[in-house]
């Protein structure tokens, strides 16, 4: 009974029904992205600091990873549908700048993304057995925390955009785009302050070690 009450009432606006429909499968992308995107990038950022890389965390990145997938592949899906329900529907809201700054958004993560299966992915598989950033130049790792910011922001990013209807037909596309950007270069600087701070908070307790231990080794030797 109460299925079919839900069914007789969607059917009563099928229009209204279609853009709802779409709007919990965008719901869904977003959530199954940004959810294990985060995931991932907790990781990256556990392993930087410390622990190493196992076949089980890589089994982890790996999945994540489809699940992202998943959720860009929705959100393109959505996309798509939401210009095509515009189009015929509401063309006006094509006008509004902020369904394309969040189109431009996607496309960066989409390309990063991609980034992130034939380069990093790889990486880190090759890096089981031991911390994730072991024997890489700076240069590796900047990519890794570039790669990351990109990812975290641009998943967030579309999220608070969907939050806040004030922007709609009002802020253009490149206000919304240069705040994209500053947001981008405080994650990177951010993300880097671990690149270049942690190291050299390790490097003390390496060199105090190789002193003790031939102090440590005297006693024996007499």
């Amino acid at each position: 009974m109460g299925l079919m009450f839900l069914i007789n009432t969607l059917s009563l606006d099928p229009v209204a029904a279609l853009k709802t429909g779409l709007r919990i499968l965008h719901f869904i992308g977003l959530a199954l992205g940004l959810g294990a995107a985060t995931v991932l990038d907790l990781m990256i950022v556990r392993f930087f600091i410390k622990g190493k890389v196992t076949p089980e965390h890589w089994a982890v990145f790996h999945f994540g990873s489809k699940i992202v997938n998943w959720g860009l592949i929705l959100l393109w899906v959505t996309g798509f549908g939401f210009l095509a329900y515009y189009g015929f529907f509401e063309p006006i809201k094509l006008g509004n700048e902020k369904v394309w700054a969040k189109m431009t958004i996607v496309a960066i993560l989409t390309v990063n993304g991609a980034f992130i299966h034939a380069v990093i992915l790889p990486k880190v598989k090759m890096q089981i057995g031991r911390s994730l950033m072991e024997g890489m130049s700076t240069k590796q790792r900047s990519t890794f925390l570039i790669s990351g910011a990109v990812s975290a922001t641009s998943w967030y990013v579309p999220l608070m955009l969907g939050a806040l209807p004030q922007l709609n037909f009002v802020v253009p596309m490149t206000v919304i785009l240069m705040a994209y950007g500053v947001l981008l270069a405080a994650a990177i600087v951010i993300s880097h302050s671990l690149l270049f701070v942690l190291p050299a908070d390790k490097k003390p307790a390496v060199q105090m070690k190789t002193r003790v231990e031939p102090m440590m080794g005297l006693p024996s030797v007499a």
